[in-house]
């Protein structure tokens, strides 16, 4: 069958009749075969390097790799200059970094990417960063979040420079972009992207489509920049940073009705304090007030969810809006399972690998034999 493969005519093999022109076919022949079994010796050992066997080395040979002590520290607290996904700008980078190092498939959204692989950038992850194991899962499930929204937003973009230039991203292998732009293609997703972007443009009830100024800075980012400016940073104060334009104008009417209600119910606030016999002003309220004002407005406005907040929305501790169950992790019984497939799958390789030499070398001995008789 390998032989039909490179096509080789099958009468040569037993025809007597062998000319010069024969014996130099069949030296090419047997040069093809002998790059044949080479090419799938290194595929092989490529697969195990960079493929099946990643899960092992980065789950078992990790802390024998990287001294994790020495490495920038997490911690949602981010003291002692510790760093949180949301807020730095290294922590988004390094994911990105992680899922490009590692992108084996066409993972055009999250959903496709298989339990195997996102333990593995997760693993990639952990020779980044440094944190308590104490916090292992909360970092686990903020890893999550991350990498699905990066990957989106670099899916996204790979597809529009692609539109633009033709070509696809150096990290997306030819034969997976290839899959992916096939799966582009079809009418389910080409329905599916014309939804998305027509729900994008709406007018949302006649207040127009979303829009906001903060350019590509998550909106964490921008309150910690007003808190380094000794500025108001309160989910407020994000909001109109990220929603108002120099002259003073929203840039989404959802953000100016917000703002109008924000206003209403801090003078309500304000009144009810008077009312009790306390003097307090909107500027020396605590920031936990005006954010609780901040979120009852913003969701008396919206129907769906905190409006304004971006990623900030995680930070918002009420009934209801924490998540019901915890993100599911990697089954521990996974990495062997796939080591038992592949040690199954390497050895019929071995197998055909070795039926394959052993053609080469009855193939060498006869190409000998017929040189020495047209000597």
């Amino acid at each position: 069958m390998v032989l039909s493969c490179l096509g080789v005519p099958p009468y040569k093999w037993w025809s007597e009749s062998f000319t010069a022109s024969t014996i130099k076919e069949l030296q090419q022949i047997v040069s093809s075969l002998a790059q044949f079994l080479e090419f799938r010796k290194q595929k092989q050992i490529w697969r195990l390097i960079t493929y099946d066997f990643s899960c092992v080395y980065c789950e078992e040979m990790e802390e024998a790799v990287v001294d994790r002590s020495v490495l920038p520290m997490l911690h949602p607290s981010r003291e002692n200059g510790a760093k949180w996904f949301n807020h730095d700008t290294q922590v988004s980078t390094a994911v990105r970094k992680v899922i490009q190092s590692c992108f084996k498939g066409p993972y055009y959204s999250w959903k496709k990417v298989p339990p195997f692989y996102k333990g593995t950038w997760f693993s990639l992850f952990k020779k980044k960063f440094n944190w308590n194991p104490a916090i292992n899962h909360q970092v686990k499930g903020e890893f999550d979040k991350l990498a699905a929204y990066r990957l989106k937003g670099m899916i996204s973009a790979a597809k529009k420079d692609a539109q633009k230039t033709g070509e696809k991203p150096d990290w997306i292998m030819s034969d997976v972009w290839a899959i992916m732009e096939a799966h582009w293609a079809t009418a389910k997703a080409i329905e599916k992207s014309a939804k998305a972007r027509a729900s994008r443009m709406s007018d949302r009830g006649g207040i127009g489509p979303y829009s906001h100024v903060a350019g590509s800075r998550s909106f964490a980012k921008v309150q910690d920049v007003l808190e380094a400016n000794n500025e108001d940073f309160c989910f407020f104060a994000v909001m109109k940073k990220t929603h108002q334009k120099a002259d003073g104008t929203y840039s989404d009417q959802r953000a100016r009705l917000v703002a109008e209600a924000y206003e209403k119910h801090l003078e309500e606030h304000l009144g009810q304090l008077e009312i009790a016999g306390e003097q307090w002003t909107a500027e020396n309220l605590g920031l936990r007030e005006k954010n609780e004002i901040y979120v009852k407005a913003a969701t008396g406005v919206s129907n769906q969810g905190i409006f304004g907040l971006g990623a900030l929305r995680s930070e918002v501790l009420l009934a209801g809006e924490a998540s019901s169950s915890a993100p599911q992790l990697e089954e521990p019984e996974m990495c062997p399972q796939r080591m038992q497939e592949m040690e199954t799958e390497l050895k019929e390789s071995r197998e055909e690998n070795l039926q394959i030499q052993r053609r080469l070398e009855a193939l060498e001995k006869k190409l000998e034999s017929l040189e020495r008789q047209n000597a």
